[in-house]
């Protein structure tokens, strides 16, 4: 027997019984499990101590992990593709070749425990796997979903099951060649549900029929991949004995059955009393459910089916609720963050691309692998045609269902450790994965494109030539502090039956890895969907809070709806959900709050604040950035609403006296309209001119004015004008118009030719500059308001929607000389 042992360390012989081989073997003692410290006389080498080289093992491979992460971050590949390159980068096909570094850095000794950290990793991992997976909304799929992941199932595995015999005699490898068929089949055919769910809600596509589709479809395709993987290990774990394999295979259905019988229902009951409140989740609880986690893989691998068999069906006991959210957020982090890089790391160091000895070898198997892919998206393709689908829609869902992930990483070392994949076959599987992950990507982001609304319709601004027509407001909501506010707004549009009001309240959530993947196949505030408190109540409280509302107000129809997304896309969101509802105006919450001392301060998410600039910039109708600083519910009030407008003229400052026009039908709203003229301006209107921008601006701006004063049903409406010479004066004049005690403040975004004068010099000390000058001075806490305000946008590709109207009148009627004109003063 060989025995190499690690300096200054005595050796430790153990016999192998029955057994000729050689073996290579390190021994160390006890007392070097942790380092003295440097400074002890001849402890010069801190690395040869078991759990000190552990712990620069893990900070070499975090460090490596990430920086390749953050250099391969603009080709939008899944994080798992830079961990698996930094274990080749690490292991025999890179670093690993330099004989000093793999003494010092990965010695053989230290494998044992960085290969069970790994795998414990590898187990919680997978059990969560379990706990996003919901087997009821299989069942509520339906026939089509099935047929589907039959398409893309039956194909590549067909494909495997002819070929694999010969390429597994091609290989030469010493392994099962039931088990390695078996296995390979799996391999083709699965789909990477987690890296699906992100691809998903990465390309908007939650909402969508395909999307639904393709992550349900994954659900099944995955639980057959499991079944498959169970069936080959307990073939090879056999050695050949049928006996054995059929006492594996049995002993994995009486453990499935057990945990649905008994484990299930106990979850069940435990998840509903978290749910109702009655019973808070305590540690107790918590840790014996990860405790059992250890258990079911102990069983998984005793009974020859592996630990990871275990986990995974133990997690699919476990009811969607509060339970598993609660579970998923204390296990993801450390597991996600720490463990899991390490055993993809293993990967890599176990892998050596110089056993690749025959190139044609490689190539077949490549191609295999290719083929399969496409036989993916044939499958798509058809059975997209028997249900009279889109061509499109076939493709995509194909391109979808060749995601790959985690699990079939898991699968494949799984395949390497119980010898069911040699070396060679093991070194081009993993290297395919990675290549097609590369492929994909790219081909996802080209061809999968979400359906979209209309580009443009027609109503797209509050201001409209029929005031009874149904005005569509979009209400975005990312937290309940929020809800409050623009309740109140709404109900200042004063819906009535001949006025109606239709609201579309969309719950914004942030995609993160904590979010419940699940939740994409479910809308989180529909009857009998349970998922994290946080998520759960937030959800509830929303809808409840809208359609409470709703029901104590005539003329007003409220639909409420989730949008799940990265901050970097939910503009996209709010913007198709704009179109889809040809919505004429957007709510928009600002990123900061009031606190106790009367500032703002940022209590949203950092990166709100950027949505709420893309929604501007991007919108196809009118937005409105709503500062709250208390302006609570109109029927709770003592005293009426006031409400001040200032207008400069513009299309902004137009769209501002249509929202006060909407308000001034509320009973309890007070408007006061304050007319900025600048004394260097020529306010007449008599010698028009369509060809003169600014006499159209200012005879569209008188227009506008007039018909306020004409529509308004408010007892008390004020009207003023003042004349300001420059920018000082502006501000002066919006102070004392605020010192007035004024609830609410309403302006445009800009402020139009003759406004823009008047406001010179603002931009250049602006903090907020997405809210315009006038709205970043009354959101500045030197400005001091404690008013509410609301700066509204005109839809920058058609602000002149109810223009045009005005213009054409004035065309016609160019030469009358009994043109309208309305007394303002």
């Amino acid at each position: 027997m060989e025995n190499t042992t690690v300096p200054m360390l005595p050796t430790l012989i153990i016999p192998q019984l029955n057994s000729t081989k050689n073996y290579t073997m390190a021994c160390f003692a006890p007392n070097m499990m942790i380092t003295p410290g440097i400074f002890k006389s001849g402890n010069d080498k801190p690395h040869l101590y078991a759990f000190t080289l552990f712990l620069i093992q893990l900070t070499v491979v975090i460090s490596t992990t990430r920086l390749i992460n953050f250099i391969l971050q603009p080709l939008r590949l899944p994080r798992h593709v830079s961990e698996v390159i930094s274990g080749i980068v690490l292991g025999p096909s890179g670093l690993g070749r330099a004989r000093e570094f793999v003494g010092a850095m990965f010695p053989l000794r230290s494998f044992l425990p960085l290969h069970s950290v790994a795998h414990l990793g590898l187990i919680y991992y997978v059990f969560t796997m379990g706990l996003e997976i919901d087997l009821p909304s299989i069942r509520r799929s339906g026939w089509r979903c099935f047929w589907f992941a039959c398409a893309c199932t039956i194909s590549p595995f067909a494909l495997a099951l002819v070929s694999g015999s010969t390429l597994h005699k091609m290989l030469g490898e010493q392994t099962n060649r039931a088990a390695f068929v078996i296995f390979i089949s799996v391999v083709f055919s699965m789909t990477a549900f987690s890296v699906l769910a992100r691809t998903v809600t990465e390309l908007k596509l939650v909402n969508t029929d395909i999307g639904r589709l393709t992550l349900s479809a994954a659900i099944l395709v995955d639980s057959f991949a499991w079944i498959g993987l169970s069936l080959a290990v307990a073939i090879s774990e056999s050695g050949g004995d049928t006996l054995s394999a059929i006492f594996s295979i049995a002993s994995g259905i009486i453990f499935y059955a057990v945990c649905f019988s008994f484990i299930k229902p106990m979850m069940d009951k435990l998840s509903n009393k978290v749910l109702s409140g009655k019973e808070p989740l305590g540690e107790f609880e918590e840790t014996a459910i990860l405790v059992g986690v250890l258990l079911s893989a102990f069983i998984g691998d005793s009974i020859g089916i592996h630990a990871v068999f275990g986990a995974f069906t133990y997690g699919l006991a476990i009811p969607q609720g509060p339970l598993s959210a609660s579970l998923v957020e204390k296990v993801d982090d450390f597991v996600g963050g720490i463990m899991l890089p390490f055993f993809f790391a293993g990967n890599g160091l176990v892998m050596d691309i110089g056993s690749i000895n025959n190139l044609g070898l490689a190539l077949y198997m490549a191609a295999l692998v290719l083929v399969a892919a496409l036989l993916k998206v044939l499958g798509g393709v058809l059975i997209a045609a028997a249900y009279d689908m889109q061509m499109h829609d076939g493709v995509s869902y194909g391109l979808l269902m060749n995601s790959k992930g985690v699990i079939e990483l898991a699968m494949l070392n799984i395949g390497l450790n119980r010898k069911i994949l040699g070396q060679k076959s093991y070194t081009i599987l993993v290297i395919m994965s990675v290549v097609l992950n590369a492929l994909v990507t790219p081909l996802l982001k080209s061809v999968v494109k979400p359906t979209r609304g209309l580009v443009f319709y027609k109503r797209r601004t509050v201001r409209w030539h029929d005031p009874g027509s149904e005005l569509r407001i979009i209400s975005c909501v990312h937290n309940l502090r929020d809800v409050p506010a623009l309740i109140s707004l709404i109900d200042c549009t004063s819906p009535t039956k001949r006025t109606p009001v239709s609201v579309s309240a969309v719950q914004l959530i942030e995609f993160t890895g904590h979010t419940p993947t699940m939740l994409l196949l479910n809308n989180a505030t529909s009857r009998g969907n349970k998922y994290g408190n946080h998520f759960h109540a937030q959800s509830v409280a929303v809808k409840h809070a809208f359609e409470s509302y709703a029901q104590h107000t005539g003329g007003l129809l409220v639909r409420t709806s989730t949008a799940i997304s990265p901050f970097l896309t939910m503009h996209e969101d709010i913007i198709t959900e704009a179109e889809n509802c040809h919505a004429a105006l957007i709510l928009l919450p600002f990123h900061m709050h009031i606190a106790v001392d009367g500032a703002l301060e940022v209590t949203s998410h950092p990166a709100v604040r950027s949505v709420n600039k893309k929604v501007l910039e991007l919108s196809p109708c009118t937005v409105a950035v709503v500062i709250d600083r208390g302006i609570g519910a109109i029927s709770n009030r003592a005293t009426a609403l006031h409400v001040a407008v200032l207008f400069f003229g513009g299309p902004d400052d137009r769209e501002s006296l249509a929202l006060a026009g909407r308000m001034s039908n509320h009973p309890r709203i007070e408007i006061c309209v304050v007319r900025f003229l600048s004394r260097k301006g020529n306010t007449s209107i008599s010698s028009f001119n369509s060809d003169d921008a600014e006499a159209r601006e200012r005879y569209i701006d008188e227009q506008c004015l007039g018909e306020l004063v004409q529509s308004s049903t408010v007892a008390v409406f004020d009207y003023r004008e003042h004349v300001v010479g420059n920018t000082e004066e502006t501000v002066e004049l919006i102070r004392r118009i605020e010192l007035e005690g004024m609830d609410l403040v309403i302006v445009g975004k800009e402020q139009g030719l003759m406004g823009s004068t008047l406001t010179a010099g603002m931009t250049e000390w602006s903090e907020f500059p997405e809210l315009g000058p006038l709205g970043d001075l009354l959101a500045s806490a030197d400005f001091g308001a404690t008013s509410s305000v609301i700066i509204v946008q005109a839809p920058l590709n058609g602000g002149g929607v109810g223009d045009s109207t005005i213009i054409e009148m004035v065309s016609d009627r160019r030469d009358d000389p009994a043109r309208i004109s309305y007394d303002l003063r």
